[in-house]
């Protein structure tokens, strides 16, 4: 447990139906502990409607009790005692509601993936960032994950032109079509070919769902969503002088988020800027556009 102790960066939690609250929890008191940070999860708000099993719901919080987080009455007394927020909230369409009061108040917010469930969302939410200078960014954890870190950062490759990516496809209707589940994986490419898609095109099946990705540059990428198959995530990367491949050890995934997170809430940049993720979330919705209508390309809102 956290022991009391002065100064330090108080955390605040909104929404609560998510083991993030837990896992993350953990790992800051555990950074805490060890003297990396002095950043502590003080305080989390129940935003209700929840979309997670209620029993998964009361575990976490129970966890996070057991670390020393209190609950509080609402969003305005969360505030008022903390210094920077996580959005935890599962349900990516309502990032925004819970956002705005801390990015008003000028306050380091994270906001848990899906960013938000629309690109017109996601850019209101850049924007009230940038209006109130208030740090704000939003990550799948597996962004951090070494191997695709490293893979972008493989000179024997040559130039990158091209990655065929898979993950698990799990669905939850509140982040529609590819938004929950694909997101890592979309996160993943990115972290790998960085900026620029034009064109998305989606077909979906009971079993998976298939999303090409063209960049205005002329590279490409493939990402295969399965819902039958493992839960594992990798990718074959092809450039101009070699391809590789690689799949995602977990074992230290959230940790890397972590230790991210915590630089960014003791005053550094954030790891990735916000117009990234505002861009991959336009790049779902067009996904979600074309698997809803047969499968054609679709220009991403705001895409060149």
């Amino acid at each position: 447990m956290i022991g009391p102790h002065t100064g330090g960066m108080r955390l605040g939690v909104l929404g609560v139906d998510s083991s993030h609250l837990p896992e993350f929890t953990r790992r800051i008191a555990g950074l805490n502990e060890a003297g990396a940070t002095r950043c502590r999860v003080v305080s989390m708000f129940d935003a209700g409607d929840h979309q997670l099993p209620a029993a998964d719901v009361a575990g976490w919080v129970a966890e996070a009790k057991a670390m020393g987080v209190q609950e509080r009455g609402s969003v305005e007394e969360l505030l008022g005692g903390v210094d920077g927020v996580l959005v935890l909230a599962v349900a990516g369409g309502r990032h925004l509601e819970l956002a705005e009061p801390a990015l008003q108040r000028g306050l380091p917010t994270y906001v848990d993936k899906p960013l938000a469930c629309t690109a017109a969302d996601a850019r209101r939410l850049a924007a009230l960032a940038e209006e109130h200078a208030a740090p704000c960014y939003s990550a799948s954890s597996l962004r951090f994950a070494a191997e695709p870190v490293a893979a972008a950062a493989d000179a024997s490759l040559g130039d990158i032109v091209a990655v065929d990516a898979f993950g698990p496809g799990e669905l939850l209707d509140a982040n529609p079509g590819v938004l929950h589940y694909g997101v890592h994986a979309v996160e993943m490419v990115d972290a790998v070919l960085g900026p620029g898609v034009a064109e998305v095109a989606a077909e979906s099946t009971a079993d998976r769902d298939l999303v090409r990705l063209r960049y205005a540059d002329g590279r490409a990428a493939t990402l295969r969503l399965e819902r039958r198959g493992s839960y594992d995530f990798g990718a074959a990367v092809h450039g101009t002088a070699g391809a590789s491949f690689f799949k995602v050890d977990f074992a230290t995934v959230y940790d890397r988020l972590v230790e991210a997170m915590v630089g960014f809430f003791r005053g550094g940049q954030a790891p990735v800027p916000l117009s990234r993720i505002v861009e991959n979330v336009a790049v779902m919705e067009a996904a979600n556009r074309s698997r809803e209508t047969g499968g054609g390309w679709v220009k991403p809102d705001g895409a060149p």
